[in-house]
């Protein structure tokens, strides 16, 4: 059993739901507890550890907002595995960003087509309204496990149309266009928290209400030219942004 018994002290003037929060917590950051395994109920929670079950809720209600655990209705509580951390102050793909933290990229592809631009992406790549572009939809995966959607619209100039070849679940985008000879030097992005559809909702298997991070992007190569639009959505519990800011000076 990786939760132990006499891991909380009732004389240490620590409440309990704090010792019990951070014990279930430093068992879930060891590997103890690994991601997707239930959690005890409540009752045997209660009983194991001599707590009221106020002090098992309190610390697992705690746990679940931080992104540790998550509750299903009538189905217990599992663990979470690890937030994917990215650091939005570095231009590196989700492949190479999940390479460098020893995580094991994937992709399930949905849709790769030749489109037209609707008003949306001929803005945000600078083209012609119903100018020709290339688009695909990817399901990304980290260890195998579904974190997010990403919708990429690819302009056909540079060269580009006609020219992006068939992906596969371990193709990356940014390898395939320095390959074509297009280098990615610079973004604009705008994060933030939303309420998903009912189909993203669907292609991520979430729950009613569950949010999701919005990630929208504009990446240009060295001179200046937009070359990829894209859409993402992260899974909000797992996945997370590292911004490092500095004072003007």
């Amino acid at each position: 059993m990786p939760l132990e018994a006499n891991a909380l002290d009732k004389n240490s003037g620590i409440p309990m739901h704090h010792q019990l929060y951070s014990h279930i917590k430093s068992q879930i950051q060891q590997g103890a507890l690994a991601p997707y395994e239930a959690l005890p109920s409540e009752n045997e929670m209660q009983k194991m550890f001599g707590v009221s079950r106020i002090t098992v809720r309190r610390a697992v209600s705690d746990l679940a907002h931080d992104g540790f655990l998550r509750k299903h209705h009538g189905k217990g509580t599992v663990v979470l595995p690890p937030k994917e951390i990215s650091n939005v102050n570095h231009l590196v793909s989700f492949s190479s960003g999940a390479k460098a933290q020893g995580d094991t990229p994937g992709s399930v592809i949905l849709r790769q087509q030749t489109v037209r631009a609707n008003v949306k992406v001929a803005a945000s790549l600078q083209v012609e309204l119903d100018e020709e572009v290339t688009f695909l939809k990817r399901l990304r995966l980290l260890n195998g496990v579904l974190v997010a959607v990403q919708n990429s619209y690819i302009t056909g100039r540079k060269g580009l149309l006609g020219k992006i070849p068939g992906f596969n679940e371990s193709t990356s985008l940014y390898q395939v266009l320095e390959e074509a000879g297009v280098v990615l030097d610079s973004a604009d992005e705008v994060i933030e928290a939303i309420i998903p559809s009912q189909d993203l909702r669907r292609e991520l298997y979430l729950e009613e209400n569950e949010p999701v991070l919005s990630r929208q992007a504009v990446s240009y190569d060295q001179d200046g030219t937009p070359i990829e639009y894209s859409e993402n959505f992260y899974i909000a519990s797992r996945y997370k942004y590292c911004i490092h800011i500095k004072k003007e000076r």
